[in-house]
């Protein structure tokens, strides 16, 4: 756990180069720990993977099955939260394996539909899940008052 919750803090600092809105606030990393990934963790109704190289943690994901709004017909469906791998290590498959056993379980759970948000200047992001077959249905915007 809390190597993953290093490499959170190193994706979130990735982010923050992107768009200074991901900036984690000073004692993020506890309430990351407490309040998302140890309860993700023990839910039958998400996923948490780590990619190993020998004993170092190189990479995190974790998925969730969400319930859609009781306004929509479709029901479950599975979202990526995070996928997220260390500087050194991209660019070398992991995250494709990664999302390989994702998809696995999301069948097992018969999810036909899996949702992500990709930051919009996130080129790196939106290119590998371009690859994945993810294709675009839905812009979020903001505007600052």
């Amino acid at each position: 756990v809390p190597d993953i919750c290093k490499l959170w803090l190193e994706y979130m600092r990735f982010h923050q180069d992107i768009d200074p809105i991901f900036a984690p606030r000073d004692g993020a990393l506890p309430v990351f720990e407490e309040k998302y990934l140890r309860p993700v963790m023990k839910s039958e109704n998400s996923l948490v993977l780590v990619a190993l190289d020998k004993r170092r943690v190189v990479g995190y994901s974790y998925s969730l099955i969400l319930d859609s709004s009781d306004l929509m017909k479709r029901k479950k469906y599975g979202y990526v939260h995070d996928v997220a791998v260390t500087a050194s290590y991209r660019r070398r498959g992991i995250g494709e394996r990664m999302f390989g056993e994702i998809i696995k379980w999301f069948q097992l759970k018969n999810i036909d539909r899996v949702e992500l948000e990709v930051t919009a200047k996130n080129q790196v992001a939106y290119s590998f899940w371009k690859k994945q077959g993810f294709t675009d249905y839905r812009h979020m915007l903001y505007r600052q008052i």
